[in-house]
């Protein structure tokens, strides 16, 4: 079995520290024990727990997106969505929760240069619901009561939301409210390219 590089390594464990305790939750001390190197070993790779973080949400968008752009727009939209959802719900009663989520709740402590990432990562998932949406409400006998748009930004919110409240209350009820409300609003779509 082939030994994955140090860099790789240290980001890999570094994807699952935030998701379990956050950016303020791990030191380089705590990685370099997970990882077998000496904390000088991961300056080299990252001179600040600024530029591990930066590259942390890098690489998990890059992820992320891809697993998006991998859900077949051919497929019933309320398939899509269910693809879509899968991992979340997935996440949600596990000790780790969406990184870009856990990261927000630490927004002020965090450099701008995370900030913006974040943000496009937030972007990137709520235009995929948009679109998605966009799709659905073409399709409906009635409009939704708000944009597309908007109606994205409150699932997405609602969904990211509830994977914290999920630790807090100890079961899964509000990322299922939030799946809900985007099933829902794919509920009674048309669907032309279904097979009867």
């Amino acid at each position: 079995m082939k030994t994955q590089p140090v860099r790789e390594q240290l980001l890999e464990h570094t994807l699952v520290l935030i998701r379990r305790r956050g950016f303020n939750g791990f030191s380089y001390r705590d990685l370099a024990e997970l990882v077998g190197v000496k904390t000088s070993s991961i300056h080299y790779y990252f001179p600040s727990k600024d530029d591990l973080v930066l590259e942390a949400v890098k690489e998990y968008s890059a992820r992320i997106t891809e697993r998006m752009r991998n859900i077949s727009t051919e497929l019933p939209l309320m398939e899509q969505a269910r693809q879509y959802l899968e991992p979340i719900r997935a996440t949600c009663g596990s000790d780790q929760i969406c990184l870009a989520g856990m990261l927000s709740t630490e927004v002020l402590s965090l450099p701008e240069c995370v900030h913006k990432v974040l943000k496009d990562f937030y972007a990137i998932n709520e235009a995929w619901l948009t679109q998605l949406l966009e799709k659905g409400q073409s399709e409906r006998d009635m409009p939704y009561p708000v944009p597309p748009a908007m109606l994205a930004q409150v699932v997405y919110g609602a969904l990211q939301s509830g994977l914290i409240a999920a630790r807090l209350f100890g079961n899964q009820e509000r990322v299922e409210a939030a799946a809900h409300t985007l099933l829902g609003a794919l509920e009674n779509v048309k669907c032309p390219n279904a097979v009867a």
